[in-house]
């Protein structure tokens, strides 16, 4: 008798265990997740395309929200974002793959993260606000130092963001770009050293290593591949910039 009373405790308590799993279960599909800060998004929640960056992938929650933070302490702007049952770590909300190509360069430069690329990702239309807003006046949110801790420019250089003189397009050869000034100057010096007129262009947040002011697209092209040759950078690409229009002599 008491052998079959015990059966019958524990039959019902495992039927009482399963129905909490299946309710749990069924509240967890109709329940949207919930994160910590705010800054993160299921796939299926917006309309509007977006570019950004993606950093690593993590295949829980807890995971996500360290790459985030650390990415957030190097001064970039991040989400998580949930698609297929894994996390995605992913750095500004660009309504163009270009703008989100120069961010990527930056996160690589700050971070070391050479696996960081460009994706286009689907967000709520109000995602784009906040960001942009602060993208504008300086992408990169730590360099509150006007170039980024480092002494004033010295040599060549444009800055873009607090310059008055009157613009043009202008086609240019760029060299290459990344957050850092004192980096962007020892790029711009190994062009002196090869015999190329280069400079430095600072926009908001990154810094821009060209050379030559064409307003003709062959002429920068025709320079851009004797750059290549002569220093081996295949990086090298031809680029129209709103700069001033006294670089055109």
């Amino acid at each position: 008798m008491m052998k079959k009373t015990i059966r019958s405790v524990i039959t019902l308590l495992l039927a009482v265990l399963l129905l909490c799993s299946l309710s749990v279960g069924a509240l967890a599909e109709n329940t949207k997740a919930i994160y910590p800060d705010g800054q993160s998004y299921k796939e299926g929640e917006g309309d509007t395309q977006f570019y950004t960056v993606q950093a690593p992938a993590a295949p829980n929650l807890d995971g996500a929200e360290r790459t985030r933070t650390q990415l957030i302490n190097a001064g970039f702007d991040c989400f998580v974002y949930e698609v297929d049952g894994g996390y995605r770590i992913m750095c500004g909300k660009f309504p163009s793959a270009y703008d989100a190509m120069l961010y990527r360069d930056l996160i690589r430069e700050a971070t070391k993260r050479d696996n960081a690329y460009v994706t286009d990702v689907k967000l709520p239309d109000s995602a784009r606000e906040d960001f942009l807003k602060v993208y504008k006046q300086d992408p990169l949110v730590v360099g509150k130092a006007m170039y980024n801790g480092w002494e004033d420019p010295t040599g060549k250089f444009v800055d873009m963001t607090a310059n008055e003189e009157e613009t043009a397009l202008i086609y240019v050869v760029q060299y290459s770009c990344g957050g850092n000034f004192k980096a962007a100057e020892q790029r711009r010096d190994e062009l002196t050293e090869k015999g190329y007129d280069g400079y430095v262009v600072k926009i908001p947040g990154f810094y821009r290593i060209v050379a030559g002011a064409f307003d003709n697209w062959n002429d920068a092209l025709a320079l851009c591949l004797e750059i290549r040759q002569a220093t081996g950078n295949s990086g090298c690409s031809v680029q129209r910039l709103s700069l001033p229009a006294s670089l055109l002599g």
